[in-house]
């Protein structure tokens, strides 16, 4: 009987968390939220996946790059996911932009397992080496996109709805030019 109450006080609270930690996580960065634009040339930024293969934002010039920063233990992550996924399968196609999810716990077979639980089908990487002040972040999820040469287009701090038509199209333009 014990057991259940504590059940759903844990899932109340992740609720809670779940409604309210967005926003605090987007005041508790401090990162303003419009587009920037800068030009990654001084660094070089590197992730490797749950087979050991390094790919670097370098190799990636010429490409549309989308990173999402997140955890499994993330309820915003978890509740952007499945329209973040569906954008990656119907993007899967378009060879001029890459998805890299990349789980901020460095866990890769862990989440990997995680989203094939799921059905997800979203490529798992982990941090190679470190984000600079740019692209780094003290919340989840973040969503990190470059452009083709290596611009910060957008750094969005908090859930997002990656099956918004608007966001869709702005990344096919970006993919497009």
């Amino acid at each position: 009987m014990e057991m259940k109450s504590i059940s759903r006080f844990m899932k109340a609270c992740m609720m809670v968390l779940s409604l309210f930690l967005p926003a605090l996580c987007q005041a508790s960065d401090g990162e303003p939220l419009e587009k920037t634009v800068m030009l990654l040339k001084s660094y070089d930024v590197s992730f490797k996946d749950s087979r050991g293969n390094v790919i670097s934002l370098s190799q990636l010039r010429g490409k549309v790059v989308l990173i999402n920063l997140w955890a499994t233990w993330c309820p915003p992550c978890l509740a952007e996911m499945p329209s973040l996924d569906k954008l990656y399968k119907d993007f899967q196609g378009n060879s001029g932009i890459i998805f890299l999810s990349v789980d901020i716990d460095g866990r890769t077979q862990a989440a990997e397992k995680f989203l094939k639980k799921r059905k997800y089908s979203l490529p798992v990487y982990q941090l190679h080496s470190g984000l600079p002040r740019e692209l780094s972040t003290q919340s989840i999820p973040t969503t990190i996109i470059l452009d083709k040469a290596g611009k910060l287009v957008n750094k969005h701090v908090g859930g997002m709805n990656f099956g918004s038509p608007k966001f869709r199209k702005a990344l096919q333009q970006l993919s497009d030019e």
